[in-house]
């Protein structure tokens, strides 16, 4: 089965979206999977070599999560053996997010990075690294498509579901005043929400029925070298970006593209024949190895000089 994909927004559309109607989840900053619960005929083996044919674990690119998460997968089967209306619950798919979250409880994109990056997991890296998983959508309850019942319904459905879940398994916070979850996305930088109608059905594909926002910030590189398209010398490919730190030496931070549009485009290859360039880079995160995530260069700076591209920047209290 497909994802459903959200189209992008800005936090200009959050007003917008929210007199429309639109209902917002947190949006988790984790590995997005397709979970199968219970009597699905699936027959997978994990990594240790055992059977699980109650559950299932599938990334967007299809790739079998099954058995980098056997703690996951004990949750899961809990979920399987729950019981509702007397009965036990039937096949499940669930669509949500993997995530560890930090010291602070909330999901940690660096840390579910190094947990990810093992192909199978220890008892002592599931200890140092325990994952959750933070549900958002069902698509099948009982055996039967829920893909057709309006988000609504299936929110509700799940909201039933979960007051039996154990710990490890948990719904993403969901509500219909952005403003107080928003205000969290900022003050705690998160990536930010999906806007959803709440009469909108499970589309595979992408869909403007959900809009992802991002909340994101900015700060000021020094651009230390250039990669050139192989192809057409004369053209930026990537731009290799520098801060400056205490000592007054250059600390890398990662690469951003250098395809900008066509206003900023002639300031930029300016700069490039004419150093030091300093561009103002929009970013999501920044890693435990400190680089930036999803860097994107927004402007070039004529205006500061090489003193401003400084690692206070970083800081929760710098400029």
């Amino acid at each position: 089965m497909r994802f459903m994909l959200a189209e992008r927004g800005t936090p200009a559309d959050l007003d917008r979206l929210s007199a429309a109607g639109y209902v917002f989840d947190l949006k988790i900053d984790g590995i997005r999977a397709l979970l199968t619960v219970g009597p699905s005929g699936v027959d997978q083996r994990t990594d240790g070599g055992r059977t699980a044919s109650a559950v299932a674990m599938t990334s967007r690119n299809g790739l079998d999560l099954t058995g980098r998460y056997p703690e996951l997968v004990d949750a899961l089967e809990q979920v399987a053996a729950q019981r509702r209306g007397g009965r036990a619950v039937g096949e499940l798919v669930l669509d949500a997010e993997i995530a560890v979250p930090g010291p602070d409880g909330l999901p940690s994109w660096p840390l579910t990075h190094r947990r990810t990056a093992q192909r199978s997991a220890t008892r002592q890296l599931t200890k140092q690294l325990p994952a959750r998983l933070y549900v958002f959508d069902l698509l099948r309850l009982d055996g039967g498509d829920t893909t057709g019942w309006p988000l609504a319904r299936r929110r509700a459905a799940l909201e039933e579901l979960s007051t039996q879940w154990p710990q490890q398994v948990t719904l993403t916070p969901n509500s219909a005043d952005v403003g107080p979850l928003w205000d969290l996305v900022v003050e705690q930088g998160l990536e930010g929400v999906i806007a959803k109608k709440s009469d909108s059905r499970y589309r595979p594909g992408r869909s403007r029925d959900w809009v992802k926002i991002k909340a994101t910030q900015t700060l000021s590189c020094l651009v230390g070298g250039v990669e050139w398209a192989p192809d057409v010398p004369t053209e930026p490919r990537s731009l290799q970006l520098f801060l400056v730190d205490p000592a007054g030496e250059l600390v890398p931070v990662g690469k951003a593209s250098a395809g900008v549009n066509a206003a900023l485009r002639p300031a930029l290859l300016d700069g490039l024949s004419h150093p030091p360039l300093i561009v103002e880079v929009e970013y999501s995160q920044v890693t435990l190895a400190g680089v930036l995530r999803h860097p994107v260069v927004r402007a070039v700076r004529d205006d500061i000089d090489v003193l401003h591209c400084s690692t206070d920047q970083l800081s929760p209290t710098g400029p």
